[in-house]
């Protein structure tokens, strides 16, 4: 149960971010379109993220204080869990607000856009590490 719901919020992070959002950009000839389907699709990861991580806390901690792979497994969901919720109910909101205002906000959507994108590479690192991690030693 672990490993899937590891690969599985992991797996869905990187299609969404990597995969499904340039491809809207690539393809549609209309960016505040694709911009809002993105932005659809990353929500849906996030509240995706929010059930994987609850699933991998819960068997995560219910293995007790272990062996150090466990801790650092812990860490590294608690370290995902963080990011979601900032990019769910900080980061995006923020950006949706600053696309409302329109052209006069434009500057500070691009600053928030490239703090949202960092975030989100940083997430997908601690993905490979959570997939590395559930792989080598399932701590369940």
């Amino acid at each position: 149960m672990f490993q899937l719901a590891a690969t599985l919020w992991a797996g869905a992070q990187w299609t969404v971010g990597y995969l499904v959002a340039p491809t809207l950009f690539a393809l549609l000839d209309d960016r505040r379109e694709a911009g809002r389907i993105a932005g659809f699709m990353f929500e849906r990861v996030n509240l995706l993220g929010l059930a994987c991580a609850a699933v991998l806390l819960t068997l995560l901690i219910a293995g007790g204080r272990g062996p150090a792979p466990r801790r650092r497994l812990l860490l590294v969901v608690a370290g995902m869990l963080g990011l979601t919720l900032a990019m769910q109910f900080w980061i995006q909101p923020t950006m949706h607000e600053l696309k409302l205002a329109g052209e006069a906000a434009g500057a500070r959507f691009s600053l928030w856009h490239r703090v949202s994108s960092a975030l989100y590479l940083l997430q997908s690192l601690l993905g490979v590490l959570l997939v590395l991690g559930a792989r080598r030693r399932p701590p369940c």
